[in-house]
């Protein structure tokens, strides 16, 4: 199952100079400006316009810069005054080169920036878009937010950046937190219920993170449930990043309280550089926010949210143990029918016949691939390997689904049947296993 949670931290305290033209403006000085992002496992992806090329972003609260990722070295033509320097990402001890570019035209909607600066990396190895199933060039947070009244719809799937000052909307119905920030990130206390014991904790607002929550466990007030199992949680600059999932008894947020939510609890080892602040216990991601409407006022510093449409749905989660990533293209053979004219030969009558023509074509479709296996899973176990190939879902051919289908699928009902065809050194092979409670 795909799960992508984008996860970047930059500890290079950088200090980027600012003057009055460095903010994003929308044109003619309109009110607002309303951006429609394609969503893919409940992360926003948005078309952008780079000093004229064409790219997709992800707009993610969590990031204080914005970067630039999945281009070739060629491309730093494209980018303007570069200079090198080191990043450290989640999961790694080790440095990254990269380099800061100044002065950048970004554009999405209506919306521009003059001259943004950007952080770009260059390592065929850091990339995204496979788990994603589509492209993602870069991400973009705080450069964004701190500028606008910036106004997020999950089931419509927009995003609307108000001007602050011509922003005189009464959010009658929403509740009002607080937020706080450190380093350029938002965050907010809640109250959270872990097997009957109630703490409060301060959690990073992260509409990157595609789970509901993290919690990082201490010694004093997060634990981590009895029932738990071991999994691959997400993808750092650097690595990995593995740790327990299991479910807790609820989160409130403001006076919204949402009960039996699975919540993963990091490895230690494996985040021990995201807590630059101190008082920080985890992060609010994507799949608890897209079951309200909200409304970030970085200005002011305070998050409104109501629910929506989705407010009650029970949350689900990955019931195979697979991973899957989008692995390039194959050629596809099909015939396409089409209908020919032939004018009858019979003089004394005026007919047109229409006989049907067969053409065979061949067309590149997306191919997907396991990436990876959870112990003890019931794709694990019914004998599927990390690197075969899927053909065939429930008799559906894959390359006719995208990522979003196979995790709604793989976090369906528990006792659902799966078979699946797949690929491994060029043989065909079929297994089939059932949908099992990973907290059972």
């Amino acid at each position: 199952m795909l799960r992508a949670r984008l996860l970047i931290l930059f500890l290079c305290g950088m200090i980027i100079s600012s003057s009055a033209q460095e903010k994003f403006l929308i044109k003619n000085n309109k009110k607002s400006d309303k951006i429609r992002f394609e969503m893919v496992n409940n992360l926003m992806i948005v078309p952008v316009d780079l000093n004229g090329t064409e790219l997709s972003f992800l707009v993610d609260t969590g990031v204080k810069t914005s970067v630039l990722l999945t281009v070739n070295e060629e491309d730093t033509l494209l980018l303007n005054k570069t200079e090198k320097i080191f990043l450290r990402g989640i999961g790694g001890e080790e440095l990254i080169p990269a380099y800061r570019s100044r002065d950048n035209k970004f554009t999405l909607g209506k919306t521009s920036h003059p001259n943004l600066t950007l952080f770009v990396i260059y390592d065929e190895n850091i990339n995204f878009s496979p788990r994603l199933g589509m492209p993602v060039h870069g991400i973009i947070g705080y450069d964004l937010f701190k500028d606008f009244i910036v106004e997020i719809n999950y089931p419509q799937q927009f995003l609307r950046l108000h001007d602050p000052v011509q922003f005189t909307r009464k959010l009658r119905g929403y509740s009002q937190l607080p937020m706080q920030f450190y380093q350029d990130k938002p965050y907010v206390e809640v109250d959270v219920d872990i097997e009957g014991r109630e703490t409060r904790a301060t959690l990073l607002l992260d509409n990157g993170l595609s789970d509901a929550l993290w919690l990082f466990p201490d010694e004093k007030q997060i634990k981590v449930p009895e029932k738990t199992y071991t999994d691959f949680l997400g993808m750092g600059l650097l690595g990995d990043v593995v740790g327990k999932r299991g479910l807790i008894g609820s989160i409130k947020i403001g006076d919204e309280l949402l009960e039996n939510i699975p919540a993963s609890f990091p490895d230690s080892l494996s985040v021990q550089d995201l807590k630059t602040y101190r008082a920080r216990n985890g992060s609010i991601g994507a799949e608890t926010f897209r079951r309200f409407h909200l409304i970030f006022d970085y200005q002011n510093q305070k998050l409104y949210l109501k629910g929506n449409k989705w407010r009650e749905q029970d949350f689900t989660y990955d019931k195979s143990g697979i991973v899957l990533e989008h692995s390039g293209f194959n050629l596809i053979e099909s015939y396409e029918q089409v209908l020919s004219s032939i004018i009858s030969k019979n003089e004394n009558q005026n007919e047109i016949i229409m006989e049907p023509t067969f053409f065979k074509k061949f067309e590149l479709k997306p191919a997907f691939t396991i990436a990876r296996l959870r112990e003890n899973s019931p794709a694990k176990n019914a004998g599927l390997k990390v690197g075969d190939e899927v053909i065939k879902i429930n008799r559906r051919n894959a390359w006719k689904m995208k990522l979003d289908n196979f995790t709604k699928l793989f976090t369906s009902q528990e006792g659902e049947n799966i078979t699946m065809e797949i690929i491994r050194n060029g043989r065909k092979h079929i297994y089939e296993f059932r949908l099992q409670n990973p907290f059972q």
